[in-house]
C-alpha cells in the first residue's frame, strides 16, 4: 500500500518478515513511497503526522485491495496537510497568520514489473495541489500598502518506481513536474508600527508597537522537475499471534533512509539536497509498524563549493517527525 515520505510522513511494508513505516523529509516532501500489505483486520488505515521542518499537521487515509489478492493489489492514499508559511513564530509573536495547504492523493501498484522471493517491486504515481499565502514586504509605496500578501497555487505530480531487496533495504526513484517558486530565497523584513500618546494629566508619553514581517524581493514562479534517490534500512516486524491476532513483541527498532534531491529549473535556486532520516518504529498491534519519532538532517546544496558568503555549516538543517495511527 503505501507511499511515504521522509522526517515526517508514513508508509508500511511488509515481506519476508520487514515491516516499514517512513517518514517526511525537513521541507515535508515524501521521499519514499512505500507499499502497505499488513492490512491483517481492516483494508483502511487513517494516520495524523506533524513535521517541525515545515511546521504542519497533516491527515493521511489509505485505502487498498489486499484483502482480495495479496499478490497483486492497489492502494490509493487520499491526504490534507495545513502550515503557516511563515511558520509559528510569526502567528504567536506578530499575530499574522498566512495560511497554506497541500490537498493529495497517490496510487500505487502492488507489483509492479516482478514479484519475487528475494524481490519486489511496486509503482505509482502522486498528485499534489498547494495553495499558499505569503506574507511580502515592498517598500517603494505607501506606508499602508508596504506590507501585502501574495497567493501561490501550484500542482505536482510525481511517479515513483521501488524495490524491496532481500526484505531488508528499499531503492527508491522518484522524479516528475512542480510548480515552485522562490520565495524562501527572499529576504526578511521586520518592520513596526509605532503610535504615541501623551497623558495630559502626567506628562508620560506611551508607544503602541505593533510588528509585522514580510519577504522583500521579486517573487517569481517557475516550472521544476525533481528528481529524488533514497536507499532505507527497513526495519523488521515482529511475529503476529495465530491465536490473539496481536504482535508477541512490540520493541522499538531504528532504521534509516539516505536521500539525494536534485531540482531541474531555469531558476538560480540552489538545486541539490542530500540528507539522512534516522526514525524509531513501534508496531500496533495490527502488526503495522509505524513511526514513533524521526529525525531529518539535511544539507542544501552540498556540493556548491563555490559559496564563499555562507559555509556548508550554515546550509544543515535538521527537523523531527512523527504519525499517529488513528
Amino acid at each position: 500500500m503505501k507511499r511515504f515520505i521522509v522526517t515526517a510522513l508514513l508508509l508500511a511494508i511488509r515481506a519476508g518478515g520487514y515491516g516499514q513505516v517512513l517518514l517526511e523529509d525537513k521541507d515535508g516532501q515524501q521521499i519514499v513511497t512505500n507499499f502497505y500489505d499488513n492490512f491483517q483486520r481492516s483494508d483502511k488505515i487513517a494516520l495524523i503526522k506533524l513535521n517541525t521542518g515545515d511546521q504542519s499537521i497533516g491527515f493521511d487515509y489509505f485505502t487498498s485491495t489486499v484483502l482480495h489478492d495479496p499478490a497483486n493489489y492497489q492502494v490509493h492514499e487520499f491526504g490534507v496537510k495545513a502550515k503557516s508559511t511563515e511558520g509559528f513564530g510569526p502567528v504567536f509573536t506578530n499575530g499574522q497568520f498566512s495560511p497554506g495547504i497541500r490537498l493529495q492523493y497517490s496510487f500505487t501498484q502492488v507489483p509492479f514489473l516482478k514479484n519475487a522471493t528475494d524481490y519486489v517491486d511496486w509503482a505509482g504515481i502522486n498528485v499534489s495541489y498547494d495553495v499558499n499565502t505569503y506574507p511580502m514586504y515592498k517598500r517603494d509605496t505607501t506606508f499602508e500598502k508596504q506590507f501585502f500578501s501574495k497567493s501561490f497555487k501550484g500542482l505536482s505530480i510525481y511517479g515513483n518506481y521501488n524495490a524491496l531487496i532481500k526484505t531488508k533495504l528499499i531503492v527508491n526513484l522518484k522524479a516528475g513536474y512542480a510548480r515552485l517558486n522562490n520565495y524562501d530565497e527572499l529576504a526578511t523584513v521586520n518592520g513596526q508600527d509605532i503610535s504615541s500618546m501623551i497623558d495630559p494629566v502626567t506628562g508620560i508619553e506611551r508607544q503602541a508597537i505593533r510588528k509585522q514581517s514580510g519577504k522583500e524581493g521579486p517573487f517569481d514562479e517557475f516550472d521544476a522537475f525533481p528528481l529524488i534517490i533514497s536507499l532505507t534500512k527497513a526495519t523488521p516486524t515482529d511475529d503476529v499471534s495465530t491465536t490473539t491476532g496481536v504482535a508477541n513483541a512490540k520493541k522499538l527498532r531504528i532504521g534509516y533512509t539516505v536521500y539525494f534531491k536534485n531540482i531541474v529549473t531555469k531558476s538560480n535556486l540552489p538545486n541539490t539536497n542530500a540528507g539522512i532520516i534516522f526514525f524509531l518504529t513501534k508496531q500496533d498491534k495490527n502488526g503495522v509498524r509505524s513511526p514513533v519519532f524521526g529525525l531529518d538532517v539535511q544539507a542544501a546544496d552540498p556540493f556548491d563549493i563555490q559559496k564563499s558568503n555562507t559555509g556548508l555549516q550554515n546550509r544543515i538543517s535538521a527537523g523531527f517527525t512523527t504519525i499517529f495511527s488513528l
